[in-house]
């Protein structure tokens, strides 16, 4: 495992996903900000997802189908019967390799041959996570491919600002006029709906429900920005605030009803049950391929991805 630190900020890294294993605000309080274990344990079961880079095209794709100009590609089917987070073999199951490190950075890379997972194109991946001043965690994604193909991976840890047992005690705002409604299988129906008068509306901070299950994708832009900007906000029972900053177009927010009741131990000694963090995932909108009006995920050959998110806390 690979730990980071600044004057503010500690974190903990695990190569198996590039996962954020831990988070800490040095000095400020003493809990993970984020769900995780010390050791690594429970990743490929209780903590399926939690904290890694997920992709290479993230959320689920219907019918483990996904269309690249006149091409069907047929994908490995892993949630029913459409692909989730690249598949059984997506990149949270790949152990990253260690390019650079620094006291408080890291870059890791992995590499996917063509047809892995039934995409086409040899796609280099990278990550860089680093711990920037006024307690900042950005991290930069990047992609290069050998032949044009889909990408949009995103970055999946489960939020837990205070150390309760559940978020209950949360207030999100997310600056979205938009969300795409889903289907009895999460998946997008192809609507573009107004927020207004549904569970979505987080245009003011209001209180994370528990009491429901929320899973789907704020519609943040019609496109992909080149510089990050601030896209939500999330503040904890006791004070411990967060604000994320991106370039993607889409911010799936999933408050974490399904996570299992377990005996794992997690950092702080808190144990893994349905609610006890919420995911906040920026990335392309779901099913894009899919659905040719929404913002295209396509990488080109002679283009190079990148994804920039910035975490930025304040107490």
């Amino acid at each position: 495992m690979i730990f980071l630190q600044s004057d503010t900020l500690r974190a903990q890294i695990f190569p198996e996903g590039a996962t954020l294993g831990g988070l800490w605000l040095r000095d400020k309080v003493s809990h993970s900000l984020v769900l995780g274990t010390a050791t690594g344990a429970g990743y490929d079961s209780d903590l399926v997802y939690a904290g890694a880079i997920v992709g290479p095209v993230a959320n689920r794709l219907r019918d483990a189908r996904a269309r690249l100009g006149d091409q069907i590609l047929t994908l490995p089917a892993n949630d029913g019967a459409h692909s989730l987070h690249g598949g059984p073999g997506g990149l949270h199951r790949d152990i990253w390799q260690v390019e650079h490190e620094t006291q408080d950075s890291v870059v890791l890379s992995t590499r996917r041959v063509d047809g892995a997972g039934g995409m086409p194109g040899n796609r280099d991946f990278s990550v860089r996570y680093s711990l920037e001043a006024a307690m900042c965690l950005s991290v930069t994604i990047t992609v290069s491919t050998d032949t044009d193909t889909l990408i949009s991976p995103a970055h999946h840890p489960y939020w837990n600002l205070d150390g309760s047992h559940d978020v209950s005690g949360h207030r999100l705002q997310v600056m979205a006029d938009n969300y795409l409604p889903v289907d009895g299988d999460t998946l997008p129906t192809g609507r573009v709906a107004d927020v207004a008068e549904t569970s979505y509306d987080f245009r003011t901070p209001r209180a994370v429900p528990v009491d429901q299950t929320l899973d789907a994708n704020l519609c943040l832009a019609e496109n992909r920005r080149r510089d990050p900007v601030a896209v939500a906000h999330l503040t904890g029972g006791y004070g411990t605030a967060m604000t994320i900053e991106t370039t993607e177009p889409g911010l799936q927010v999933y408050n974490g009803s399904g996570l299992p009741q377990s005996d794992l131990v997690l950092h702080d000694n808190r144990r893994p049950q349905p609610f006890a963090g919420i995911a906040l995932e920026p990335q392309g909108w779901p099913d894009a391929p899919n659905q040719p009006h929404f913002p295209s995920v396509l990488l080109r050959r002679s283009q190079q991805y990148r994804q920039v998110t910035r975490y930025l806390f304040s107490v």
